[in-house]
Order: C-alpha cells, then structure tokens, then sequence
C-alpha cells in the first residue's frame, strides 16, 4: 500500500509539473523577450500617422495626432539612408536616447480629436473636432467639425480653413465625414481625400474638389460587384494617377522611396484584398486572424493590426499567403492580443520585419481591469533595428 501511494504521489508530481512547463512555456518565452519599457512621449489614443515631405526644407518627416497634441518627427535619415532612425550625434545602438522618441509638438488645428492626412504639395489636411464646453458630469457640449490645412512652406499662415467648389457644403461640417490619404513613401504619389455627405473630395492647394467615379478614380469593392464610393475610408495607388478607394482604412501598397509599388493590398475583417498593377479586379485571401484594422508590408509578409494584438500572414511573391509566420523579437509580448492596433506603418516596404523601422499604435477597448491591458502602453510603439526590440515611442 505505501509502494503503491508513494507510486500515485509520484505520478502526481511529475503530472504536475509537466502541467507547469507546458501551460507556462509561453509566460517563459516572454520573460525572455521582456525589455525595459521606455517612458512613451506619445501618450493617448493615436488617430494618425502620415509621411509629409516639408515644402520648407525637403526633409521627410511623420505626423502625428493623438487628442488633441500634433507631433512631428524628422525621419529624413532613416527614410533616404538605409531605413532606420538614427538621431545626430548620439549612438546608435542605445536606443534610449538614440532612437526613442524625438517627437517635437507642432501646431494643432482644433482643441480635441484630430485626424490628419497629407499630399505631395506638403500640405497637411485636418479633420479637427471643437468642443466648446465640458460640463461639470463630462459631457462635451457644443461640438463641431471643421477641415483645415496647414501648408508647409507658409507655416507662419497657421491652419486655414479649406475651401469647397460644392456650395452645398461650408467650413464647418456636421454630417458623417472622414478624411485619408494614399501615405505613399514618395512624395510625388501622396495624395489626400475627403468624404463628406456621402461625396469624396480630393484635397488639393487648400481647396475640396468633388470628384466622381472614373477610370482615374477606381470605386470597385473587394468582390468587384458593387460601388463603395458613399462609404470609402481608404485609398492607395500604383503611380499617383489611377486611385483605388476602399471601405476600410486598412490599405497600403508595397512602394519604397526607391522603389515603384507593384502590389496594392487592403484588409476587411479577417479577409486581405490584393491587385497588382494591370489587374483588373481584386483577389481575396482569408487570414487565420482576428479582425483586421491596420496593415503594413515587408519584404516577405503583410504585418496585420487586429483587435487581439499584431499578426500577419506571409508573402509568396508578394502574394499573401493567409498562413501566419513569426513576427519581429518581442513583438507578441508587447503588441498582445490584450490591445487593438490601429494603425501601422513601415519606413521600407522592401525590408524584412527585422531590417527597417516599425511603427505600430496600441488602444484597448472596454475596461482595463478586466484584461491585463494598461493605459500606459495605450500608444506609439516602435521597432528600430539597432535596438531589435518593440518599445514605447
């Protein structure tokens, strides 16, 4: 009887550890992937990022929203010279002062949320929300809309107020409405768009021109049966002259500054739509993932920012796969399935994951407490080279 209860206690011993290892294997390997997180400069809910090349000095830099601050970020190095941020004069591989934040506060359009795009006159377009009171329960009162710009080359000018050829329409906005851009690394295919009652307009020297469906202006959706023109969010483009419009924010090509883009990729839901230049329609790709919201491209896979952390799904000559593969250092770790990506953004579309800098933004939905997300990683999050680890920007 003890031979057999020393027996159980053994099988029980070895039981449990086994159990142990198996369930904490993950929890290991992301200890082992842990980094000390920076102090985020970039604090909030992110609502854009956008490449602007500056009409004043040439420099390519990113702008930022996040409620209601303006950011800008000089990534002129990194974009012309090898694809990774370096500050002047500091050491490249101590991202705590070389590589981690450098954000400078520019001028903001309104007093609450902002949402930016930009095109390749160095012009920045706002969507800017005005609150004019918060009452004593939280309640934000007096809200309105307005679209504005801020050129580049007169920044002394300030934010103006946009201009539209359609009467029907005035500065301050209070339909439905949203604003986008094709976000292109060159400058030359940077192009900026409006959605207003339903109509696009195409933002351009401080004017809203209402455009219509064409073969310039490419309205097809996903299963090329029907017109998303009422609802597009999204655009991207080839050459800066045909213009494909999407109903997700989720779009992007596979353009470098030295490379011309020969694929267009968007996401909606846990699909992936795909063209190359000189098709005529669009191909679909179902992804073993949780619901897409943001996308970007590298060398050999299509990063996806979903509402359960950052995935992806492989390229096989530029085609998505739908399979995943591994992502970047202690991307899991950091971006977890505990937070929602919204936005992505690669400074060379043909680098792999791990040779060209990453941005990424992180929010959450519903309370906290009840998940293991914190407000504090509820931001910019970057990956550099150099540093070979995701951290807060």
């Amino acid at each position: 009887m003890k031979k057999l209860s020393k027996s159980i206690i053994s099988i029980f011993i070895f039981s449990a550890i086994s159990i142990f290892t198996s369930c904490n294997g993950v929890i290991f390997d992301t200890i082992r992937e842990e980094v000390k997180l920076s102090d985020a400069q970039i604090q909030g809910t992110v609502h854009s990022l956008v490449r602007v090349t500056d009409s004043s000095d040439s420099k390519e830099y990113l702008y930022l929203s996040a409620n209601p601050v303006v950011w800008k970020k000089d990534i002129d190095n990194a974009v012309k010279n090898g694809g990774t941020y370096v500050a002047d004069g500091t050491d490249p591989t101590d991202y705590t002062t070389s590589e981690h934040g450098h954000w400078l506060t520019a001028s903001r359009p309104g007093n609450n949320y902002v949402r930016l795009a930009a095109n390749h006159n160095g012009e920045i377009y706002s969507l800017s929300f005005f609150v004019q009171e918060v009452t004593d329960d939280g309640e934000m009162e007096g809200i309105s809309k307005e679209l504005k710009y801020l050129d580049t080359s007169n920044k002394d000018a300030g934010w103006q107020t946009v201009a539209f050829d359609d009467e029907s329409i005035t500065s301050e906005i209070v339909s439905a409405s949203s604003i986008f851009c094709t976000n292109t690394p060159k400058n030359e295919n940077r192009y900026a768009f409006a959605r207003i009652n339903g109509k696009i307009y195409k933002l351009d020297g401080g004017k809203a021109t209402l455009i219509e469906e064409s073969s310039e202006y490419n309205f097809t959706s996903g299963d090329n049966s029907t017109s998303i023109y009422s609802s597009a969010k999204g655009v991207s483009t080839f050459d800066g002259i045909t213009f494909y419009f999407t109903d997700s924010p989720a779009i992007t090509s596979n353009e470098s500054y030295n490379s011309d883009a020969t694929m267009i990729y968007y996401a909606s839901s846990t699909t992936v739509y795909y063209r190359a230049a000189g098709d005529s329609e669009w191909t679909k790709v179902s992804c073993d993932s949780s619901e897409i919201r943001s996308i970007a491209v590298t060398k050999d896979k299509l990063l996806l920012g979903t509402t359960s952390g950052l995935d992806n799904t492989a390229l096989n000559a530029g085609i998505p796969t739908g399979s995943a593969t591994t992502i970047s250092a202690n991307a899991t770790s950091t971006l977890s399935s505990s937070y929602i990506v919204p936005i992505l953004l690669t400074i060379d579309p043909t680098k792999s994951d791990t040779a060209t800098d990453i941005y990424a933004a992180l929010n959450f939905e519903g309370n906290p407490s009840s998940t293991s997300a914190t407000r504090k990683n509820a931001s910019l999050w970057s990956y550099y080279p150099a540093r070979a680890k995701w951290n807060r920007e």
